[in-house]
Formats: C-alpha cells, structure tokens, sequence
C-alpha cells in the first residue's frame, strides 16, 4: 500500500509539472491578456491547487497532531474548491470560445455558479460537519455527503456535453473532439477513483486533457486569430487607399496644367511622377506582405515631388538615408509623411522643413520622420481632418505590429512633430 502511496505522490508532482508549462507559456508570451487565455490560465492554476490539495491525502496517511489534523482539513479543502474553480473556468472558456450571448449565456452561468458555489460551500463546512470528508486518525476519510462533490462536476460536465453538441456547427471536427476529450477523461478517471479508493488518476486525467486543450485547441485558435489579424492589416491597406483624398488629385493635375504652358519640361517632369505615384497605390493595393523600404521610399518622394511643386518654397525636403536594407509594411511611410506635410507644415505661412532619416542598431532598423510644424495638438484647430490623421496613424502602428512587430512613437509639440519607427531585423 506504501507503493502506490509513493507512486500517486509521484503523479500529482508530476501533474503539476506539466499543469505549469501552460502558466508559463501564457504569462511569459503575454497571452493572458486575452479574455479566453485568462479563463485557460484559471483552468491551470485551479488545477495545480486541487493537485497541492491532493497530495495531503497521500503524504499525511495518519493524523497524529492537531497541526497534522489543520493542515489536512485546508489542503483537503483547497482540493475540493479548486475542482469546483476548474469546472467554473472550463465552462467560462468553452462559452467565450463558443461565443455565446444573452440569455444562453445568462442561465448557463447562473447554473455553473450555483453547482461550484454548492461544492465550495460544503467544502468549507466539511471540517466541522463532516458531510463531504472527515479527518481521523486514519488520515481522510469520505464523509456521507461524498457523493454530492461527485454529482457536481457530473452535472457541470452534462452542462459543456450540451453546448458542445448543440453548437457543433461553430467548432470544426477537432476541435469538437478534443472538447469532448477533456469532458469524458476526467468523468471517466473520476468514477475510477471513486470505485477504487487508492488510485489518484483524477488530477492527471485532467493535466492530460488540459494539456490536449492547449496543444490542439488553443494553437488552432491563436493561429486564426492572427490570420484575422493579417486580414484586417490588409483590410487597413484598402481602406487607406480609398482614403486617397480626391483634393490631391485635382490640386496636382491643376498644377501639371498650369506647368504645361509655364514650363512644358516640368510638366513632363510631374506627370512621371503622378503617374509613378498612382502605380505605387496600385502596387499596395496588391502588396499583402511588407515591401523593401526602398520601394516606400520612392513612393513617398513621388509624393512630396507633387506637392514641391504646388506649394514651391513652402514645403523643403530633408533626407538622410543611412539604410535602406529591411522590409516595411505598405502604405506605412506615405501616410505619416502626409500628415507632416499636411496638418503640421502647410499650417504656416511661411511653411517648413520635413526630414526623413534612417540609421541601424543592432536590433533595429530606425525611421524617423521630422518636421517643424505647428504640432498635432494645434493642428487639431486648424483642421477638421484631425480625427482621420489619428486613424491613419493607428493603423499604420496596427500593421507595423501585425506585419513586422516594429513599434511607432510619436513626440510632438509647438514646434514640431517627430514619428520614430523601429523594426527588428527579424521582422524581415
């Protein structure tokens, strides 16, 4: 009986060596931001409790002191209420993951909260009444309620049957397996356990199939999570492109006009330009993975070429090139150069200065577009395009993070704006 004794006490250290790896993961990849993460995270850590809780029964087989007799009761306790946090968390992650609403999701909670709450309740009252478990000398012992703590989860576990398989048509195939899978191992290795006194199967079963959960399931659901993610980066370009405000066209085309009789050379000169600038959009519109900050580049000097021309000496062109070896997310320069130009430079009568540089580090590749405006807080008065300047910028930060895992900060005041890009060499 000492053998099997050692051998559960080996299987509940084990069963929380692997309910930790989960932990880890998620907290050290910043995953447990996610609502459905932070429910997985309560499913692990409830599951590493109720295993500590377990290992009381084992390693304490006869109570000879009061402090033996204490620490017995809370750690039997603790296993108790964390197999009922267990079932809490696991409902709350198969309802967010089947995103349910209303009402469903109303009764369905209020039936999980009522069934844990029972279960947690008779826990803490066990140690004075006896009604689920009993300490004696003899170590734990089942009291005559035993059977209500293992009714609870049956029910809970009725309770994920029913939505797995009324919403079956929300879960592909697998991922209905695998649902299934952590619901009938633990059911299974639970009637075990209560069969056969001895045998500490329960916790194990249930790092088996939480591990499953998280190999099979939660991978799936992160990877098309950043498929959505990808999507809506290309959904950003288009609808970035569609921004292309219909005043720049006319005011260039005016310009060229104007340039044909004045100076047919530059004239000439602009409608390569606009037409290079046209074709840059185009290319965009099609690009669906970062570009050669080059290619943005000449794009973006395409643009300011154009608006030179409009506006002469009011707009000067500043650039300090010092790499151009890295890849950068389309549509990602033009727009912050725009806004330069747009909201902070020409809201000066005698205009300003806008520089574009870039320089390397050993980490990153480093854009830093310059300018001595009036600042972002003041051109807020001047113009009513305020709030869509605001937009692009976030979508340009959006998909500087999705596409290459760069970051974009901005400082601004009264006497200018400074947006620094910074793109790992990795996120090539």
């Amino acid at each position: 009986m000492s053998e099997l004794r050692y051998a559960n006490i080996a299987l509940d250290i084990f069963s929380m060596m692997l309910s930790s790896l989960p932990v880890i993961y998620l907290i050290s990849n910043h995953r447990y931001r996610l609502k459905l993460n932070q429910y997985f995270l309560g499913i692990c850590l409830s599951n590493i409790l109720m295993t500590v809780g377990d290992l009381g029964d084992w390693m304490m087989p006869a109570v000879i002191t009061l402090s033996d007799r204490v620490t017995l009761m809370v750690l039997t306790v603790l296993y108790y209420a964390a197999s009922a946090f267990i079932l809490y968390f696991f409902i709350r992650y198969i309802i967010e993951y089947l995103q349910l609403r209303g009402r469903v999701k109303q009764a369905c909670l209020l039936y999980t909260i009522c069934l844990c709450s029972v279960q947690i309740i008779f826990a803490a009252i066990s140690p004075f009444t006896g009604s689920i478990f009993r300490v004696t000398v003899d170590g734990y012992q089942r009291g005559p309620l035993f059977l209500l703590s293992q009714f609870i989860p049956l029910f809970c576990y009725i309770l994920c049957i029913v939505l797995v398989i009324a919403y079956r048509d929300k879960l592909s195939r697998r991922e209905t397996m695998f649902f299934l899978l952590y619901i009938f191992l633990p059911l299974g290795s639970g009637t075990a356990q209560m069969a056969m006194r001895g045998i500490a199967v329960v916790n194990a079963s249930l790092t088996i199939a939480m591990l499953l959960i998280l190999m099979n399931i939660q991978f799936e659901h992160e990877v098309a999570m950043k498929e959505q993610e990808k999507e809506l980066a290309e959904r950003h370009i288009d609808v970035m492109l569609s921004q292309i405000q219909p005043h720049f066209l006319y005011n260039s085309l005016s310009v060229i006009y104007h340039l044909c009789e004045e100076n047919p050379g530059k004239a000439q000169k602009s409608i390569k330009e606009f037409s290079a600038f046209l074709r840059g959009n185009m290319n965009s519109l099609k690009a669906r993975k970062p570009i050669p900050f080059e290619t943005e580049l000449n794009h973006v000097m395409n643009y300011l070429y154009l608006e030179r021309q409009r506006f002469q000496e009011r707009l000067h062109v500043v650039c300090q090139i010092q790499t151009t070896d890295f890849y950068i997310p389309p549509l990602t320069l033009q727009p912050l150069v725009e806004n330069a130009v747009q909201h902070g430079i020409l809201n000066k009568d005698e205009g300003g200065t806008i520089s574009i540089c870039t320089n390397r580090t050993a980490e990153y590749a480093i854009v830093t577009i310059m300018d001595n405006g009036i600042g972002m807080e003041k051109a807020k008065t001047y113009t009513a395009h305020g709030a869509h300047a605001h937009i692009g910028i976030e979508n340009v930060r959006q998909r500087l993070k999705s596409m290459v895992n760069g970051t974009l900060d901005i400082e601004s005041n009264e006497r200018g704006t400074v947006v620094t890009l910074q793109i790992p060499w990795t996120g090539r």
